[in-house]
């Protein structure tokens, strides 16, 4: 059975696992719990009690901030981050927001059409914004009015 339920602080280890897998520029544990405060709305997804993606977004006022969407490598493609991605939206829209916005790395063709599928569009680029082991990339901003 497939949930979405708050992130707990206990599957920080889990999550940190999948990080390392499948991020370009991983985030490190004092940055994940640094995430977890009130102003903070971080979900997990599981699929029979497995963890296989999150999502962590903030929200200031009435905007939304997506930091961080992962699905773990295994488990991509069965339409996870669409579904963590259209819980995100309603999260925002429940908390009274009414703009969501995110960062993507300039050549990950597949999660930038997957936030275009769900509205977001384009409203800048951040050079050189992520740093990781093979380098640096820009970023694209993206948004989408809820």
């Amino acid at each position: 059975m497939l949930q979405i339920k708050p992130l707990a602080a206990e599957q920080l280890l889990q999550i940190l696992t999948i990080e390392q897998a499948a991020a370009f520029a991983p985030w490190s544990q004092a940055l994940f719990e640094s995430c977890l405060s009130p102003e903070y709305f971080n979900f997990v997804l599981l699929q029979d009690s497995k963890l296989c993606g999150y999502y962590l977004a903030q929200q200031v006022l009435d905007e939304a901030t997506l930091f961080n969407i992962v699905v773990a490598p295994d488990e991509q493609g069965k339409g996870f981050g669409r579904r963590l991605l259209q819980h995100l939206l309603q999260q925002a829209k429940m908390r009274g927001c009414y703009q969501v916005w995110l960062e993507v790395r300039a050549s990950n063709a597949a999660a930038i059409a997957l936030y275009q599928g769900a509205g977001f569009e384009l409203a800048g680029r951040r050079k050189n914004y992520y740093q990781g082991s093979s380098g640096s990339e820009d970023a694209l901003v993206m948004g989408q009015q809820l």
